[in-house]
């Protein structure tokens, strides 16, 4: 469990229940898998430092790669991740390309195009 403070309130919650943050100058919403979102004064790049394996997919944008639905490659400089709850989140266009790295997709094949399932063994 992970102690974070918001609004002089203490929230306390378990990082692989949260599917994503969003980022707003000094201050991060953290959404959790249970539908409640957090507003914290933590920032992302605070949150990159504690929670490595999180991905940053833009610049106001931070992922649990356990979360991630499927990868949409819609272009090479436009693309977008669609999580377990539904949520679609934009890839910034210069991190397309270290998000399909860290995702291990091959972009080789249909010019770097189309869907990609992130977890196949959960869509059979």
């Amino acid at each position: 469990m992970r102690r974070v403070y918001a609004a002089q309130v203490q929230h306390r919650f378990d990082p692989n229940k949260v599917l994503y943050l969003s980022g707003d100058i000094n201050y991060s919403t953290v959404y959790l898998i249970d539908g409640k979102h957090i507003l914290t004064s933590r920032t992302l790049k605070w949150y990159t430092s504690q929670w490595p394996h999180f991905m940053r997919i833009h610049k106001n944008s931070l992922v649990n790669p356990e979360h991630i639905y499927s990868c949409i490659l819609a272009s090479s400089i436009e693309g977008y991740l669609i999580m377990k709850n539904g949520a679609r989140l934009t890839i910034g266009r210069r991190r397309i390309n270290e998000v399909a790295i860290q995702l291990g997709i091959d972009r080789s094949k249909n010019s770097g195009k189309g869907s990609y399932y992130v977890n196949p063994s959960e869509h059979e």
